[in-house]
């Protein structure tokens, strides 16, 4: 595992993305603490800022992983919101999801 972040620090460039989670993404049972110490180990091997997804569901969840990451990525919860809202009310439901994410990363 050690080998592979080496690599991948050393080929990365812009940002890191970590995926914060084994299994399906938007999964319930993301562990704040692992991931919190995981990306202090990554630290010490990547200089490029990292962004934290899988399994981040709501606000308060964005909101704890944005207090140690770099940036918070909610691709599957916005992917959820597109495929339950009419056609018509699409742009407006996801517009409302983000700006309850960002609204709880700010308080």
């Amino acid at each position: 595992m050690e080998a592979r972040v080496a690599a991948v620090a050393k080929a990365a460039r812009g940002f890191v993305y970590y995926v914060s989670l084994k299994g399906v993404t938007g999964a319930a049972n993301l562990d704040l603490s692992a991931v919190k110490t995981r990306l202090a180990q990554l630290r010490k091997q990547v200089s490029l800022p990292i962004g934290v997804g899988f399994g981040i569901r709501d606000g308060a969840m964005a909101k704890a992983m944005a207090g140690f990451s770099d940036a918070v990525v909610i691709g599957s919860r916005i992917v959820q919101e597109i495929e339950s809202a009419p056609m018509d009310q699409v742009v407006v439901r996801v517009g409302t999801l983000v700006k309850s994410f960002r609204s709880a990363m700010d308080s």
